[in-house]
């Protein structure tokens, strides 16, 4: 069970915007929109490590817990997480709000393209 004091970082939750059309034909990027900057608690599950097109990628599975914020209600696996202090980016696997829903469990990935 967290606490407020085990909320030690600051998380960027981010979700993607289609790029569009740039009105001649061609595809913009997708971007990330800023949905909320929150204090989180990031626990590091595992890490592992796989040879993929011939070269080793690295993966870790980390939960991120954050108070339950109306902002949350709307996030999907669509979105992604952003250390704010350091600049480390997570792929959210799943959003699960614990027994009481005072706080929100992410189970995020880092290491994988988005």
């Amino acid at each position: 069970m967290s606490t407020a004091g085990d909320l030690r970082e600051s998380i960027r939750l981010e979700e993607r915007v289609p790029g569009g059309d740039d009105g001649y034909g061609n595809t913009l990027p997708d971007t990330w929109t800023l949905r909320a900057t929150t204090p989180a608690r990031i626990r590091i599950l595992k890490g592992s490590e796989t040879v993929m097109a011939g070269r080793l990628q690295g993966t870790q599975t980390a939960v991120i817990t954050v108070r339950n914020q109306p902002s949350l209600a709307s996030a999907t696996n669509a979105w992604r997480a952003a250390n704010a202090r350091t600049g480390q980016t997570y792929n959210i696997r799943a959003v699960t709000p614990d027994e009481r829903g005072a706080f929100v469990d992410i189970l995020a990935e880092s290491g994988i393209p988005s």
